[in-house]
């Protein structure tokens, strides 16, 4: 489908872009291509015991492969030598393998469709923020309803979810569970907090007290308690993730219409706080990695997804490096997060759908069957040993819908545009000074949202 957008929209995004202080990526998700996987080991054996389910799927896959086209092995590597619950009982319960076929960040879709062309088709390909509607509508995937039993209780606690991205009355994704690696919190330094005598932000979340006002008045003193040195009150990718605690996205999808949501209210204040702690120089500009992050304290909070807590824990042994929620709005009674939904992809032109029928079932089984929860949690404390117990616990709650609203944003998936430059402006520029003023930049982008919106009409 060919991307269309307004003569005045593009000039205004011109006009934004050229105007940045930084580029966007300074201050985005880092690419996988910065995650590097260590090559396959050769696997001796598991430490954490994962038992067979007591129920199994009528296939016979024994002695096949599932090919997984990813930039990342789903094998036992040097770096994370436990298979993965999944994996033991596609292994131990089928008989079946998964083979690796890698590519990286910048070839991922190329190398897809490459394959897919030239009839080489992996079975399976992750979900990406853009593929739904985009990469779906584009015919790169199958749909799923012959391989997943929607009646299954494992299968009916996520059909919601499932239906909320129903593409021409099919489903073509089947939600296994959440990406726990991708999921936004705030991280701080336990001691810090004591030594400027701030109250704890964990303890006010546990209150239902942390919110806007109080995140922004503490950065605030915290920069206030130190004149004259560089010291911020947050660094690092986060101010996507606060925007989404307005509990409102840019782009709505009610099953068949996508709507503009850019003149939302509650975004718009969002937005003005973002506005009040950039306009305070409370926000340090610029790639912060997890190793450095808290080495000088010259920030009071980092804002990252979960990968980047191992790093961060790592690098002050001796102190507690804390995981918060993004705070709420102060006239909310909700805490809201935008987690990515995990799924695998069935690649168009796949003819092994028995293998993917039988790797769905067991990512949905270890996310829902309590006796695999455990094992799940020790054998990934085992592959990252900057996490403890508690922050895990902690971290799962995010995934609670009795703690925690989810938002999801259908405007990412709406073109490569979108999800790759548009979308981090919306949510990002006035932090990473791509505008000075939301009202004016979101009068601007709305037409151009409408024009992406309009492809989905015809």
């Amino acid at each position: 489908m060919k991307i269309r957008k307004t003569a005045a929209g593009l000039a205004a995004l011109s006009m934004v872009l050229s105007v940045s202080a930084c580029s966007s990526t300074d201050t985005a998700e880092p690419s996988a291509a910065q995650v590097t996987t260590t090559a396959a080991t050769e696997w001796t054996g598991d430490s954490v015991e994962v038992e067979e389910p007591e129920e199994t799927l009528d296939v016979d896959i024994s002695g096949k492969e599932l090919v997984w086209l990813g930039m990342y092995d789903l094998n036992p590597t040097n770096d994370s030598p436990e298979r993965s619950p999944e994996l033991a009982l596609f292994e131990d319960t089928y008989g079946a393998k998964i083979k690796y076929m890698p590519t990286t960040s910048d070839q991922r879709f190329d190398d897809l469709a490459t394959n897919i062309l030239g009839g080489t088709s992996p079975d399976i390909f992750a979900y990406e923020w853009r593929t739904f509607p985009y990469d779906i509508s584009k015919g790169q995937y199958q749909p799923v309803d012959s391989l997943v039993d929607w009646s299954d209780p494992k299968w009916a606690s996520v059909k919601d979810t499932a239906d909320s991205m129903i593409w021409k009355g099919e489903h073509y994704i089947a939600p296994t569970g959440y990406s726990f690696n991708d999921t936004q919190v705030l991280m701080y330094n336990k001691t810090t907090i004591e030594n400027e005598g701030f109250e704890d932000p964990y303890e006010l979340y546990r209150q239902g007290k942390w919110t806007w006002s109080a995140f922004v008045e503490m950065m605030k003193s915290y920069v206030e308690n130190h004149p004259g040195e560089e010291i911020y009150g947050i660094g690092g990718w986060w101010a996507n993730a606060f925007v989404f605690t307005a509990g409102e996205t840019m782009v709505t999808y009610d099953g068949t219409t996508f709507g503009n949501n850019l003149r939302s209210a509650k975004i718009e204040q969002a937005q003005e706080t973002l506005k009040d702690i950039k306009r305070n120089n409370l926000i340090k500009t610029g790639w912060i990695g997890p190793e450095s992050a808290f080495l000088d304290d010259s920030i009071l909070f980092y804002g990252m997804g979960t990968w980047a807590y191992n790093g961060a824990s790592k690098s002050r042994p001796d102190d507690v490096i804390q995981i918060v929620p993004f705070p709420k709005a102060d006239d909310s009674d909700n805490y809201y997060v935008s987690n990515k939904v995990f799924m695998y992809m069935w690649v168009k032109g796949s003819e092994n759908g028995d293998c993917v029928k039988a790797w769905l079932d067991c990512n949905r089984t270890v996310n829902f069957d309590e006796k695999y929860t455990e094992a799940t949690k020790e054998k990934f404390l085992t592959n990252n040993d900057g996490w403890t117990s508690e922050m895990y616990d902690l971290t799962m709650e995010f995934y609670d819908p009795d703690k925690f609203t989810q938002t999801y944003d259908y405007g990412y998936g709406l073109s490569t545009f979108m999800a790759d430059e548009l979308m981090t402006v919306l949510y990002e520029g006035l932090a990473n000074e791509q505008f000075e003023d939301w009202v004016q930049a979101r009068e601007e982008f709305y037409p151009i949202v409408q024009d992406e919106i309009a492809q989905y009409s015809e």
